[in-house]
């Protein structure tokens, strides 16, 4: 467990009160596809959950709990998304990042030895899912994920979001007895205008209200503006009772810091931390060689 002081602006209403924020983080065993993700939590946090505790966990486990995957290698990528790509993913993209954002090395490492044919069609497959706004975002397009999967599986946002929020809360109430809200969050950015207290811009699709999905644009502005902008990470969808997006937010952030990244931030650092030279050699068994933490519980307690 990891207490938090000062963060009496998450609390709603009301003149400002001191507030310790209690985060309660227990491993995982991998969540393969057909886990019930709501049995899961409450097993684990049985024990820590309370009314009004948050439960916050990772889009991308529960995508792969529900089999919302698809596996890139079926798809041939034509000669339009290989030139495209060619130009979007390209050292020249980086060294322009770098000069604008100072954050081509994250990129940089990203793209890295995985062959061309292969980004072109995640390319592709992200205009399915997020439009040309998402083709021209570098990396994480539309909310797909290519990390802590075997082959050339990825996962795949999620079209109801709100409603498997709502259905995970529902079930953990009913297995503890406890009114609890439900968070999914992803690590792909939002970013908040410092003015604004109600509106945000994210690279990804969202159900948050106030939270605005400009795919690739929302990622530009985000740092080219860096100075007027706040960064997050994007709450995907939320359950419960309402507490405003600024607060939603920064409970966004302060789990993204306890929750795992698993077998490596990108697809390449975890064909690294498996000694795997190619995903085609990358198994379903890999995924439990560590523990996962895709879940994390918030308690926000007053204090006298």
């Amino acid at each position: 467990m990891t207490i938090c002081n000062g963060y009496s602006q998450l609390l709603k209403g009301g003149k400002p009160r001191h507030a310790v924020v209690r985060v309660f983080k227990k491993p995982f065993k991998y969540w393969f596809p057909g886990s019930n993700v709501a049995r899961e939590i409450a097993s684990k946090y049985r024990g820590c959950l309370e009314d009004g505790s948050i439960v916050v966990v990772t889009e991308k486990a529960v995508s792969v709990a529900l089999g919302n995957i698809y596996d890139e290698s079926v798809i041939r990528a034509d000669p339009v998304s290989r030139h495209l790509t060619r130009i979007v993913n390209s050292h020249l993209w980086g060294l322009l990042l770098y000069r604008l954002f100072r954050h081509s090395e994250n990129f940089l490492r990203i793209v890295e030895g995985v062959p061309l044919e292969y980004l072109a069609a995640h390319k592709r497959l992200s205009i399915k899912y997020g439009g040309l706004l998402s083709f021209i975002k570098p990396y994480s397009e539309a909310g797909m994920d290519t990390t802590n999967l075997p082959y050339y599986y990825v996962s795949l946002p999620l079209r109801d979001a709100d409603k498997v929020a709502r259905e995970i809360r529902e079930e953990i109430g009913k297995l503890v007895n406890r009114d609890v809200y439900v968070v999914l969050v992803d690590s792909d950015r939002t970013f908040k205008p410092k003015s604004l207290s109600s509106l945000a811009i994210s690279t990804r699709p969202s159900c948050v209200k106030g939270i605005i999905d400009l795919g690739g644009l929302g990622f530009i502005l985000g740092r080219l503006f860096a100075n007027s902008f706040t960064e997050f990470p994007t709450p995907v969808a939320y359950d419960g009772r309402w507490l405003g997006l600024p607060r939603i937010l920064k409970i966004a952030k302060i789990a993204e810091r306890r929750l795992g990244h698993g077998l490596g931030i990108t697809a390449v650092e975890m064909l690294k931390n498996l000694g795997k030279s190619s995903f085609s050699e990358v198994k379903w068994t890999d995924m439990n060689k560590i523990v996962h933490y895709p879940a994390v519980v918030i308690r926000i307690e007053r204090t006298t």
